[in-house]
């Protein structure tokens, strides 16, 4: 423990030991006359005699003195402090801003990033601190999560500081520089002199007095023109993108805008265009920033588009700001995913064909436009059209089962559905068994365990007045039940997905909303959309589905088997997730676009908190009061003093 005197003005009180000293020696000397009288007189002579009244004028002085130091002590206010406590003002704390933007360097330029000037910088603070003398050095990286790189590093250990600082890397989203400022105040809580340094591109007003702000931003060197997003809609049977595009500092007036649209189907086979938009700003000041929204159709002529150029799907969307030559060139280049709508093809047949199951899909498909191509094919049989068993993402077989499937075999490459199945279905389907019909009143279902396939659905809703009773071994699961009996049942395993309605659409009240619901539900069970997203930035996750048996990611190659799944993106770029569905069906591929914090284009910002530190005056917060202590210590030598006083008097 150290022990340290907060108030060293109290030591002048020992001054007192003086005045009592001049005191002492003005005192009058009496001569000593002996009377003796009485016996008591004699008896007080007596035991005059046996002391010695310089050796009791003198413990009487020394404790008067120790009295008055203690009190010298005690207004010193004296406290202990934990040996890690340092109480000089050679200890800094450096505090590299690792921002995005960070990354800036001049126009047009090779020179030296940001990150890099704030990195000889502080540097060279540093080393001015050595050059005067041994120091304390800790460094704080201000990434997403603030970090130290160094913490109390001396002299004697300067190169590791150099050398850290020197590998340290500027990362590609915001920096929480609030958490790195909390990280320093904890730092000031130890040593209340410590400097705190923060280089940063970032605006602060008054940060007080322990913080200074270093700002390594040139403003009559550095602009951007970045490219902030894009919004995708298909409307009136066409694309529209709608770019945004963002301008900081002193930019130049026009710049051209590159779009290259790769992979578009249009029916005629798959091709590629490509529109140029100018684009215009208007800077007042080297303070300059504007955001704006370019809408662009591939039919537009006045950029180089085509009245013809009408496509239902594209792979991805180039957008360049070509030869910008501004301070970040990162994000000059943007790209769009998500044009590849996944298709779902629909195959229905009937013994006694009825429009319920065609209005459904269809109205379905109108609904998902924006996610999904949804075809629906009706096999008509006394047309003389095959029924195909492989080809379809889901097999709709009511009342009966096709005679070609029964010849054939039944489908593995998509869902079946068996809806209101007659006896001849126990013929091909190994485990399942059609009984008799019931009729009843009017009546809702009831589902005693939760399922995917009605999890929008109320069952009670689902009211059905006939169903046929259905009995299956331990490979389906009854989901719904009515009066009683199972009515709808799904087998999910081994080499078949079969959804089984005991039931037909004609007897229940199964037609509207509740069925489109359930169609919806069936879609997202079995055909999920990989990806819940295409457009991400570093650090951020994606929900990844499967409708097959995995989901390769690459370029990391990971593989993900086990579904819903989180997948984070750790670093910028293009990432491919390919559908492995373990038949002939070919693997399906997605792909999204992982950019860094778009935030950080804006290459001139002010603070969005406000920060003060300020070195202060040590006080008895930061260690342990001992004042108590000495003033008990008091009290005990008054009363001491006393107690000789009143004795030398009696």
């Amino acid at each position: 423990m150290i022990l340290r005197w907060l108030l060293p003005l109290g030591f002048l009180g020992a001054l007192g030991i003086v005045v009592l000293l001049v005191l002492y020696l003005l005192k009058p000397q009496y001569k000593v006359r002996k009377v003796s009288a009485t016996l008591v007189w004699k008896q007080v002579i007596l035991r005059r005699k046996r002391q010695s009244p310089m050796l009791s004028h003198i413990f009487l002085f020394l404790l008067q003195a120790a009295l008055l130091t203690l009190m010298a002590l005690a207004l010193a206010e004296p406290h202990l402090f934990s040996p890690n406590v340092l109480l000089e003002n050679t200890e800094y704390v450096v505090i590299l801003d690792a921002s995005a933007s960070m990354r800036a360097r001049a126009a047009g330029t090779s020179e030296k990033t940001r990150f890099e000037r704030a990195k000889e910088a502080a540097t060279e603070k540093i080393r001015d601190l050595f050059g005067e003398g041994d120091g304390s050095v800790s460094v704080i990286l201000a990434g997403s999560r603030p970090e130290y790189l160094i913490n109390g590093y001396g002299r004697s250990r300067s190169e590791e500081i150099y050398g850290a600082i020197g590998a340290a890397q500027c990362s590609e989203v915001a920096a929480d520089l609030e958490a790195a400022v909390g990280l320093a105040r904890a730092q000031l809580e130890v040593n209340p002199y410590a400097k705190i340094f923060l280089y940063t591109d970032t605006a602060f007003g008054d940060t007080g007095t322990a913080l200074s702000v270093v700002d390594v931003s040139d403003r009559t060197k550095e602009w951007n023109i970045a490219i902030l997003g894009c919004d995708v809609a298909f409307r009136d049977n066409e694309y529209l993108f709608g770019i945004r595009l963002g301008a900081y500092g002193d930019v130049a007036v026009e710049r051209t805008l590159h779009m290259e649209i790769r992979g578009a189907d249009n029916g005629n086979g798959v091709r590629n265009y490509e529109l140029n938009v100018p684009v215009r700003f208007e800077p007042k000041s080297p303070s300059y920033e504007a955001v704006q929204t370019v809408s662009v159709r591939a039919t537009d002529a006045q950029y180089g588009g085509g009245e013809d150029w009408f496509f239902e799907s594209f792979e991805e969307v180039r957008l360049e700001l070509p030869d910008l030559g501004d301070s970040l060139p990162d994000d000059d280049v943007y790209y769009v995913y998500g044009g590849m709508r996944d298709r779902v093809s629909v195959e229905y047949w009937s013994a006694s064909p009825n429009s319920f199951w065609q209005l459904g899909v269809q109205t379905l498909a109108s609904d998902l436009s924006s996610r999904r191509r949804i075809s629906f094919r009706e096999i008509y049989s006394d047309a003389g059209e095959t029924v195909g068993n492989e080809g379809y993402d889901l097999y709709i077989f009511e009342h009966a089962v096709p005679p070609e499937i029964l010849a054939a075999g039944m489908p593995k490459d998509g869902v079946i559905v068996l809806a209101d199945p007659d006896e001849s279905v126990q013929e091909t389907v190994l485990g399942l068994s059609v009984g008799e019909r019931v009729s009843i009143e009017l009546q809702g279902c009831a589902a005693p365990t939760a399922h995917p396939l009605l999890r929008y659905n109320d069952p009670a809703e689902i009211r059905l007045t006939q169903y046929s009773r259905v009995t299956a071994d331990e490979s389906f699961l009854p989901i719904l039940f009515c009066n009683g009996d199972p009515v709808m049942f799904v087998k999910d395993g081994g080499d078949a997905r079969i959804v089984v309605l005991a039931f037909s659409i004609n007897m229940s009240d199964f037609y509207g909303r509740e069925f489109m619901i359930f169609l919806y539900d069936l879609l997202e069970t079995f055909m999920p959309v990989t990806l819940n997203g295409y457009d991400f930035t570093v650090g951020e996750s994606v929900q990844v589905n499967c409708k097959g048996v995995s989901v390769e990611v690459a370029p990391q190659g990971a593989a993900l088997e086990e579904f819903p799944a989180e997948y984070v993106f750790t670093g910028t770029g293009t990432y491919t997730f390919t559908t492995r569905f373990g038949l002939d069906k070919p693997d399906e591929v997605r792909m999204a676009y992982v950019h860094g914090d778009l935030a950080e284009s804006a290459l001139f910002r002010e603070s969005a908190f406000t920060v003060r530190l300020d070195n202060r005056e040590l006080t008895g917060d930061a260690g342990k009061d001992l004042f108590p202590w000495f003033a008990a210590a008091v009290i005990l030598l008054l009363l001491a003093e006393w107690y000789l006083q009143f004795k030398d008097i009696v």
